[in-house]
């Protein structure tokens, strides 16, 4: 299939998906170009795995449509799925077989032969690192190694978009930096997708980042966008107890998360403001305030409201 650089290389539309009464995935779109490098960050049970299964064709979505370079994946699932490759966040490895064998397996069932085949699977082999080990029985290799496997599973057939499930989870300092420099030595031209709970594997290895909470996209920038942003946050100690309706009349208020009734964190539109004025405004208002700091507006930030609003005792947050 040629490349249609006119479209974007993964183009998911209004994406919603269930299982039973529960909604996993709430209308979400999702475009992807060559060469894109995203960080699918959000806490556990987010809906990245499932979102990353709809988008490699493992789920179909109960409503929208998921396009490779113009190929509807659920019609034209064998040539839209020549495009990607997929590792899931466990190994999809088979223990008894040796490494070269299971990447020859894997590079047949994605119609690879012959020359085409030698050639893919000592790609991945070289990429990953696996020299050392490629006549060694899967099942007797660390963790780290299989999680290496994984990757080059998904990369054997060369394809032009990588979906990639927490593919850094349960490594060591080492073992992260390999996987690292994996992802950094990828053709210019292939797209990665790669999940993640951890905001310092998203910062090392992605350009652009997709927040999820609870089944929806909430954020979707370049990295470089998220230390320009055009609000301002504050950590806020009262001397009594508030709520989040205590500050929605507040100018330029975006948003209110607790970490106990005293202890809040305020988004507002204040941009530059070193938190003087903030809370000269607070007070002028009537809040008891004890202490306002300025936050840096950047990705820890963000994710750490996600992580506020969850862990709340009070579970206020809008």
């Amino acid at each position: 299939m040629c490349a249609d650089t006119s479209q974007p290389l993964l183009s998911a539309n209004a994406i919603s998906m269930y299982f039973g009464d529960k909604q996993a995935l709430h209308n979400l779109d999702l475009a992807i170009d060559a060469g894109d490098s995203i960080g699918l960050l959000g806490l556990n049970g987010a809906g990245k795995s499932t979102l990353l299964k709809v988008l490699a064709g493992v789920h179909a979505p109960q409503q929208g449509t998921v396009s490779i370079a113009g190929a509807d994946l659920q019609k034209q699932a064998v040539e839209s799925r020549r495009q990607l490759g997929y590792a899931p966040d466990t190994p999809p490895v088979y223990p008894e077989f040796r490494v070269r064998e299971y990447l020859n397996f894997a590079g047949k069932l994605r119609g690879l032969k012959g020359a085409a085949l030698a050639r893919g699977v000592t790609r991945a082999i070289d990429l990953c690192k696996l020299a050392e080990v490629q006549k060694r029985v899967i099942g007797n290799l660390s963790h780290g190694f299989q999680q290496r496997i994984n990757l080059a599973q998904a990369m054997v057939h060369e394809p032009r978009l990588l979906i990639l499930d927490e593919p850094t989870n349960g490594l060591d300092p080492v073992q992260l930096m390999e996987i690292r420099d994996v992802l950094q030595n990828l053709e210019a031209h292939q797209a990665t997708v790669f999940s993640s709970h951890q905001l310092t594997e998203v910062q090392a290895n992605c350009q652009r980042v997709v927040l999820m909470d609870s089944g929806r996209k909430i954020l979707d920038l370049r990295m470089d966008q998220l230390t320009d942003a055009s609000h301002s946050t504050f950590e806020v100690r009262l001397n009594q107890a508030a709520s989040s309706q205590d500050f929605q009349n507040l100018p330029g208020f975006i948003s209110a998360c607790s970490v106990d009734p005293k202890h809040w964190l305020l988004t507002t539109l204040n941009r530059g403001d070193n938190g003087v004025g903030f809370g000269e405004m607070m007070r002028g208002r009537g809040v008891a305030l004890a202490k306002v700091t300025p936050v840096r507006n950047h990705l820890e930030t963000l994710f750490g409201l996600l992580k506020l609003k969850t862990t709340s005792p009070v579970g206020e947050a809008t």
